[in-house]
Parts: C-alpha cells; structure tokens; sequence
C-alpha cells in the first residue's frame, strides 16, 4: 500500500522552507512520495496577491528537481474555476487507486478555518490529515474549532503539543484515517516576506533554491 503525502499551498513562491517541511514529513510518516500541488486559483486569498500558477507550477518543478521523493500534480493549476481540496483529493484517489494512503499535509493557520473548505465533513472521510505549525499560531488554538473529532482532544494535550513536550497526537477521523497533529521543526521563512524581499531587491541566500531565484529574475516575477 503505498502512503502519499499531498502537499498544498500556493507556493508563491516555493522556498526551502517548504521543502525542508515535506522532507521532515516524509521521514516522520515513512511515506513514499510527497506531491506537491500548486493550487490554481485559491478561493481563500486575494487573487491580485498570487500570481499566474503556470508561474508556480514551475518554480515548484525546479526546487523539487534535486529530490528522488518529491514530485508535482499540475491538477489544480490546470483546473478552471476555484480549487477545492475535495475535488483534488477524490480525483487523486482515483488515479492511484484505492490502496494508496493519502496524507494531507497543512499548516495549521489553514486548519483554523477547515470550517469554511467545501464538503469538509466529506473531505474528512477521504485521507488522514497531518497539521503542522505555521508561526503565530498554536495548537490549543484548536479547541475554537467545531470538529467532532476534536471535541474529546483535551486542552492539556494541546498545551504540552505547543510546548513540545510531546511530538504528535493522533485522533480518529473515520475508518483507518487520522488526524495528526504533528510537531516539526520551527520555520518562519514565509512566501509573504520573500516576496518583499524581492519586490526590495534584497539578498535571497538560503532562503529559496538558486534555480528559483534564477526563474524569479528571468520572468520579472514579484518586482515592481
């Protein structure tokens, strides 16, 4: 049974934070593959704020390019319309067949309003979920959201996840998915600030992979 994680986001742009996250991940669930999938047009955010997903798509394929376990689904950027992650997550079931595993790796800022996604309750039953930390945002944090798996997850355990003094809790969804929330190492490189970065002309070393840089610069992408 091969185990997949599907790895979201925008991606705008893609950095080594991103990798070193699916990498982590990858190890602490022994999955055989992450995907990447540049979202296309994201019904959440400002579409003035995210630029072409061609663009995307193909900053992801050049970072990941080094990586024997990543690869990249264009199958939200080719989509016309919105992307929901059901529609995503169904038609990737399909493709590979009832026995891979999918996980569905998020950040935990995207998690808070999991309320507002399409169909979530069905969504729910169609992977296990994996939540990890984004800066500015805490665990406990999930006790203001109305899931019923949550509702027995106590606050203790919530704190002790922030403070890192235990790594992972593991709640039942439905069938053999779980939701995992999952602590990794702390990273507070964000696409927004680079982004400024860029737009400042300052420097980018160890923050996004070369060939990015060299994408970003021949495409004028970010700059005023």
């Amino acid at each position: 049974m091969p185990r997949i994680g599907l790895f979201g986001g925008t991606f705008n742009p893609v950095h080594t934070g991103h990798l070193r996250i699916a990498e982590e991940i990858r190890e602490h669930f022994n999955l055989d593959n992450i995907i990447f999938i540049p979202t296309g047009i994201p019904p959440h955010k400002k579409r003035s704020e995210v630029i072409d997903p061609l663009h995307r798509l193909s900053m992801v394929e050049l970072a990941i390019a080094p990586y024997k376990y990543f690869a990249v689904s264009a199958i939200e950027a080719d989509r016309q319309g919105f992307s929901y992650s059901i529609d995503t997550v169904n038609a990737l079931q399909q493709e590979m067949g009832k026995t891979a595993e999918l996980y569905f790796i998020v950040g935990i800022d995207a998690f808070l309003d999991i309320r507002t996604w399409k169909d979530v309750d069905d969504l729910l039953t169609l992977c296990n979920f994996i939540v990890i930390p984004r800066p500015g945002h805490r665990f406990i944090d999930l006790k203001g959201v109305n899931l019923p798996a949550l509702k027995d997850v106590s606050a203790e355990d919530l704190e002790s996840l922030d403070r890192r003094e235990i790594l992972r809790l593991s709640i039942p969804l439905t069938g053999r998915f779980h939701l995992f929330l999952e602590q990794i190492t702390p990273c507070d490189i964000s696409s927004t600030g680079l982004r400024r970065l860029i737009k400042e002309r300052k420097g980018l070393k160890n923050l996004l992979p070369d060939s990015v840089v060299s994408y970003i610069i021949k495409k004028r992408l970010y700059s005023q």
